[in-house]
């Protein structure tokens, strides 16, 4: 039986070890054997890679599996990041986008993630059958087709620091943003969002982490605290307006105040919502992923909009970002999709609507946050990450199938939600979340509350419920 199976965002695995030549190119074979039944078929399939190990080879290698196939290929000359390949799909009207990357995971980790022709991440029906097409290959003894890249007339080359990266003009005053006087120090964790934002806004911008370093700098590449401490100190001890983030694969976004303050990623979306409402007059329906603040619910309250809630993941909110009526979706791990630009997350986008929010605020990040805390808040978070070994991870979702949690100290529980985990919402709308990790071998204790002091008694509880 196939090893390989699709998690919240794709197919991932450690290099050497399971993402193998022969397991790349037996996933490539079986989207190919799918192919037919995809939609839009007909068009090319483009193909992204990131700066991780082995990824320029694993997006060779796939190109060449397509091409045995007979599907034209439109393959990134560089690396770029993922949101390059669903803009692409999108705008260019493809069968669909491969994209070689593991996102924010550890160093060691690669992948694969498929975008559909609408340019979002895959859902799970798109993926499960990828899935089932790869035993029955294995059973079969199908052995991947594959063609040379050289001199192919079927492959094409792009360069996401042109057309991608101009693309952000349509929404996105960069003019205002030059003239707001800045100075921003831009993190993005030695990743595939390196140079664009020096690219588009000039001397303003101070990149840090922007080498070629497989193993990250010791870092994971992922946009929030402690990865984010050395962006964090620098902005502090430095005269910066505030400083900003990209993972891995520049997908998901982060930000640090003035004065060094790490900036959740609830309360970025927030910040995000709020200008596109109250700055750009956009309108419509706000989706959210179960792990994400209730400020964003009160928000929608506040302007009369609808706020629907997904499981974790854009393999969820991408698909309900295809509903015309959506105006932005966005989920805790930092990810925040615009569906006029892309219907999927898009770090380096983000980043650039928060400086533009600023710019037409004409208040630095930490004011903008206090002013937002004071009005739909006061709200804290915390999320535990527990890296457990398989056995571990059996016994507690174990427990957590069982939870039945009526109170916590003072708070009542008013509701329990079980379509990702189990989260459970409290009569002062702080919350708890349990859920096991699509990506990685953790479980994640998620909590919200209006003090720290809170969050941390609303986590020592879930600990002990689960026996950790």
């Amino acid at each position: 039986m196939s090893n390989i199976k699709f998690g919240t965002d794709g197919w991932r695995a450690v290099v050497g070890k399971d993402f193998i030549p022969e397991n790349i190119a037996k996933v490539t074979q079986a989207f190919c054997d799918l192919y037919p039944t995809l939609e839009n078929t007909g068009h090319p399939v483009v193909i992204g890679y990131d700066r991780r190990n082995q990824s320029p080879e694993a997006a060779k290698l796939i190109a060449s599996v397509l091409l045995g196939n007979g599907l034209k290929v439109i393959l990134c000359d560089n690396f770029c990041p993922t949101p390059t390949v669903s803009w692409y799909v999108k705008k260019k009207k493809l069968t669909a986008g491969i994209m070689v990357t593991a996102s924010h995971n550890p160093a060691e980790w690669n992948g694969i993630k498929f975008k559909e022709s609408y340019g979002g991440a895959a859902s799970g029906e798109y993926c499960k059958p990828i899935e089932d097409k790869i035993e029955e290959n294995d059973q079969k003894g199908r052995e991947p087709q594959t063609e040379s890249l050289d001199g192919n007339p079927n492959i094409s080359t792009f360069d996401p620091y042109k057309e991608y990266m101009n693309s952000f003009t349509e929404f996105v005053d960069i003019d205002l943003i030059k003239n707001s006087n800045f100075r921003i120090m831009f993190d993005p964790l030695f990743g595939s969002g390196c140079g664009y934002m020096p690219k588009l806004l000039g001397s303003m911008i101070e990149e840090i982490h922007n080498t070629a370093d497989t193993n990250f700098g010791g870092l994971n590449p992922e946009p929030i605290p402690p990865h984010a401490n050395e962006l964090m100190k620098r902005v502090k001890e430095g005269d910066f307006s505030c400083g900003l983030l990209t993972d891995g694969d520049a997908d998901r976004a982060g930000a640090v105040d003035e004065n060094g303050n790490f900036v959740t990623t609830h309360e970025v979306y927030a910040l995000l919502i709020r200008h596109i409402i109250e700055n750009k007059g956009w309108k419509g329906k706000i989706i959210k992923s179960i792990s994400t603040t209730q400020m964003i619910n009160r928000i929608a309250k506040k302007y009369g909009m609808e706020c629907e809630t997904t499981p974790v993941g854009f393999k969820y909110i991408s698909p309900a970002m295809k509903d015309p009526s959506v105006m932005v979706g966005g989920e805790e791990s930092g990810g925040f999709g615009f569906p006029r630009h892309i219907p999927e997350r898009d770090g380096v986008f983000s980043d650039l609507m928060l400086l533009e929010y600023m710019a037409t605020a004409k208040k630095p990040l930490g004011e903008l946050v206090a002013a937002l805390q004071e009005e739909f808040g006061p709200t804290k978070y915390r999320r535990l990450d527990n890296h457990l070994d398989a056995e571990t991870i059996s016994r507690v979702r174990g427990r957590m199938n069982e939870l039945d949690i009526k109170e916590v100290g003072k708070r009542k529980v008013v509701r329990h939600e079980t379509m990702d985990g189990h989260h459970f919402l409290f009569d002062d709308d702080s919350w708890l979340l349990f859920r096991a990790s699509g990506t990685e071998p953790l479980i994640r204790i998620y909590a919200e509350a209006p003090t720290m002091k809170d969050v941390e008694e609303l986590l020592d509880e879930g600990k002990k419920q689960v026996g950790l």
